[in-house]
C-alpha cells in the first residue's frame, strides 16, 4: 500500500513523540534524558522559588533570630536602645531604636498590641506586617497612641470596642517600631526609654490581667536575621507553608514546587542530589536579586544615581505589587532582599534614597573612597541620616566601626555655609574621622539616605541631593 506524504508527516511525528517519551529529545544536538529534564526542572523552579518565597522566608528568619539569639518568643519585645553591627537585620538603622515583636494568631487566638503616645522628646513609629511582610497598618504617626487588635485569617468571632482591627491574611505577623528622640539629650533618652517601657504585647484572652511585658535587650547579642541563600532556605519555606494559610494567589505557584517536593502538609526531605541543585539554584537566586536591586530601580531625579530602592511599580502600589494585570512577584523579590516591614503610607514619617552607582554611573566598591556633599536646610522636620549596607547581605558590614551619621550628631563638622561632607571609605580622610563612614574592601555597597520628618521640599523635588563622587 503506497504511503503518501500526509502520513510520512505522521510517523514522523509519532517517532518524534516517543523518542520524547523515551528520553532521547534533544536541546542544541544534546540529548536530554529524562533525568536532566528533571535536573533542569529542579533547577528552574528552584530559583524562581526563592524569588516567590523570599518576603515569607525573610520574615521568618528575623523571627528565629529573635526566639534564637534573643531568647525570646510571641509576644516578646526584642530591642536596641544601642544599636550596633551585630544588628544583621535588612538595611536596619542605628539613628532610631528598634524594636520588634512576632504574633501568632494560631497559638493565641487575638492578640493585643498596646502602643503610648508621644511625649515631649520621644515618640514612636511603626508598622504592623502579615508573614509576607505586607504593611497592614502603620502605628505612632503623628505622636498617636492606641489599642490595636490583631485577628486570626477569616476571624468570625465579636470583636469587643476599644480597638483598632488589623485582619492579617496569615497568622503570623511582625510588627518593627521605632522609638525616635528628638536629640542625644539626658532628658530626651530617658522620656524615649520611659515610653518603650510601656509597650505591650499579650493574647486578648488575658486582657483582664495581662502578663509582664518582656523586653529583651539585644545591645550587644550577635542577630542573623538574614536569609540564607542555600539549601536551608527550603527547608525553611517548607516549614513556614505548613504553619500558615495559603492564599488563593499562591495556589499555582505551590504546584510549581512540588518538583522541589515541598507539599503543604507533607515533611520535606530532599535527597543529597537534590540538595545540591538547592544550594546552586539560590546562590543564582542570589546573584539575580543583587543585580536587579542595582538596576530595577525608581531613579528620583531624572539626572540622577540616587533613586527610591525599589522596582517601579513598588511606590504606585504602596508596597503591594498588585498590578491591574499581574502580580509582582519579581518586584517583591527584588525589594525585599534589601529591606524589610514597608510602611502602609509611604514618606508619612520617613523617605529613604538609595545610590548604587557614583557620579560617573560605575558601581560603588568599598575599596574606594567617595565623598558625598549634603546640601544646607535639608527639608526635614526631625533630622536626615546617611548609612552603609553590603550590597551582599543588604546589612551592616560585619565588625564595621562606623556605620551611620547624620545630621542630629553632635561631632559633625559642617562647611561655613552649613552643608556637610560626608567621606566613604576603608579609611577615614586625615581630620575627617567624624564625618566618615567605613566600606569594606572587595565588596560592593549602597547607601540610604533617610530624612524623617520629610518636608514639602522632598516630594515635590525642589531639594536636590548631589551624586556620590569618587575620591581619587
Amino acid at each position: 500500500m503506497k504511503t503518501n506524504h500526509k502520513q510520512n508527516l505522521i510517523v514522523v511525528a509519532l517517532a518524534g513523540a516517543l523518542a520524547f517519551g523515551a528520553g532521547c529529545t534533544t536541546t542544541h544536538d544534546k540529548p536530554l534524558t529524562s533525568a536532566k529534564l528533571h535536573q533542569r526542572t529542579v533547577e528552574r523552579r528552584a530559583v524562581d522559588a526563592v524569588i516567590w518565597g523570599l518576603p515569607l522566608v525573610g520574615e521568618d528568619s528575623c523571627k528565629q533570630a529573635a526566639f534564637r539569639d534573643g531568647k525570646a518568643t510571641y509576644n516578646d519585645i526584642v530591642w536596641w536602645p544601642t544599636g550596633s553591627w551585630k544588628n544583621q537585620s535588612p538595611t536596619p538603622n542605628v539613628n532610631t531604636r528598634y524594636l520588634y515583636f512576632f504574633c501568632n494568631t494560631k497559638q493565641d487566638g487575638p492578640v493585643v498590641v498596646e502602643l503610648p503616645a508621644a511625649v515631649p522628646g520621644a515618640s514612636f513609629y511603626g508598622t504592623i506586617e502579615d508573614a509576607w511582610y505586607v504593611p497592614l497598618t502603620d502605628i505612632g504617626f503623628e505622636g498617636k497612641g492606641g489599642k490595636y487588635l490583631v485577628l486570626p485569617p477569616n476571624f468570625q468571632g465579636e470583636v469587643p470596642d476599644g480597638y483598632t482591627v488589623v485582619r492579617p491574611a496569615t497568622y503570623n505577623t511582625m510588627t518593627l517600631l521605632r522609638s525616635i528622640l528628638d536629640s542625644g539629650s539626658a532628658a530626651d533618652l530617658k522620656a524615649g526609654n520611659d515610653l518603650v517601657q510601656q509597650v505591650k504585647v499579650y493574647p486578648l484572652s488575658q486582657a483582664a490581667n495581662p502578663p509582664a511585658q518582656r523586653l529583651l535587650d539585644m545591645s550587644d547579642v550577635m542577630f542573623n536575621g538574614l536569609v540564607n541563600y542555600d539549601a536551608s532556605f527550603f527547608t525553611n519555606l517548607a516549614r513556614v507553608l505548613n504553619e500558615e494559610t495559603v492564599q488563593p494567589r499562591d495556589l499555582e505557584m505551590m504546584g510549581m514546587l512540588l518538583p522541589l517536593g515541598i507539599e503543604k502538609g507533607k515533611p520535606f526531605n530532599p535527597d543529597p542530589a537534590t540538595v545540591a541543585l538547592l544550594n546552586s539554584a539560590a546562590k543564582e537566586a542570589l546573584a539575580w536579586l543583587m543585580d536587579k536591586a542595582a538596576t530595577d530601580v525608581t531613579p528620583w531625579w531624572s539626572d540622577s544615581q540616587w533613586c527610591i530602592p525599589s522596582p517601579p511599580i513598588t511606590m504606585p502600589t504602596m508596597f503591594k505589587w498588585e498590578m491591574p494585570s499581574y502580580f509582582g512577584v519579581d518586584a517583591r523579590g527584588i525589594a525585599l532582599s534589601q529591606y524589610f516591614c514597608p510602611t502602609a503610607k509611604l514618606g508619612t514619617g520617613s523617605f529613604y534614597f538609595a545610590s548604587f552607582h557614583d557620579h560617573a554611573g560605575n558601581p560603588l566598591e568599598g575599596g574606594n573612597n567617595y565623598r558625598l556633599h549634603v546640601p544646607a536646610d535639608v527639608p526635614v522636620s526631625q533630622f536626615w541620616s546617611a548609612t552603609v549596607y553590603s550590597l551582599k547581605t543588604s546589612s551592616f558590614f560585619l565588625h564595621a566601626t562606623r556605620l551611620t551619621l547624620g545630621s542630629l550628631d553632635k561631632d559633625l563638622k559642617k562647611n561655613a555655609d552649613g552643608t556637610v561632607d560626608v567621606y566613604f571609605g576603608p579609611q577615614p580622610p586625615a581630620g575627617q574621622e567624624s564625618n566618615w563612614l567605613y566600606t569594606q574592601p572587595g565588596q560592593k555597597w549602597f547607601p540610604w539616605f533617610r530624612v524623617y520628618g520629610p518636608e514639602k521640599g522632598i516630594f515635590d523635588k525642589s531639594f536636590k541631593l548631589p551624586d556620590i563622587e569618587l575620591v581619587k
